[in-house]
């Protein structure tokens, strides 16, 4: 890789992770909230804010859409299947946090989605054989670029592809996780660096609080 690549790829890293900061700062309507709930790293939203409109397909093929985030809490990740660090640690993480919410009743339990930023590469089928390898309960979601971009930028993901030495590229985005209630409102953030057991401490913590 040559010098100037390698500069253009950390200017991209470094535009991510200050759009992170900025997602986060602009999304706390309420700075006390995570401290009120004695949270260790995720920060509450207060009040819970409506998502926006969406129309993206699963791993399956069928429609997915604000009524498959109703009814029950979720954990959002928006990733790709091609990322080679950051994703699969990511997920990793989250299968880990999974079997330590298993005493939860059914209903309390997170359903972990897995929203990808790389649709031209990421099909239904690519995200079935993917996310399985992670936990068989989690769901691979997926759509058109217009779509996924209107979702991104509604929710405030950065994201940003950037070309590889070998005429490939990559997606650089953030790996903030989005919690959102039943009712379908995002409620909390999680900023990384991400580990099982405080995921699962504030998660228990904000489902209690309601």
């Amino acid at each position: 890789m040559s010098r100037k690549q390698s500069i253009a790829i950390a200017a991209v890293v470094a535009i991510v992770a200050i759009a992170s900061g900025m997602l986060l700062a602009r999304s706390v309507l309420n700075p006390r909230g995570g401290a009120q709930l004695g949270l260790a790293q995720a920060t509450a939203l207060e009040p819970a804010r409506a998502l926006p409109t969406f129309k993206l397909i699963d791993q399956s093929g069928g429609a997915f859409d604000a009524a498959r985030l109703q009814n029950r809490w979720s954990l959002l990740f928006f990733g790709f299947t091609h990322c080679p660090d950051v994703c699969p640690t990511t997920l990793g993480v989250l299968a880990q946090t999974e079997k330590l919410l298993a005493d939860l009743p059914e209903s309390r339990r997170p359903q972990i989605v897995l929203v990808s930023v790389d649709p031209k590469r990421d099909t239904p089928e690519q995200l079935a054989s993917y996310v399985k390898f992670f936990s068989p309960s989690f769901t691979g979601v997926t759509g058109t670029q217009d779509d996924i971009d209107a979702f991104t930028r509604a929710l405030g993901v950065p994201v940003a592809t950037s070309p590889l030495p070998n005429g490939d590229y990559t997606v650089d985005h953030s790996a903030a996780l989005f919690l959102v209630n039943p009712a379908g409102q995002l409620r909390a953030l999680f900023s990384g660096p991400h580990t099982a057991a405080v995921i699962a401490d504030d998660y228990r913590r904000i489902v209690e609080a309601g």
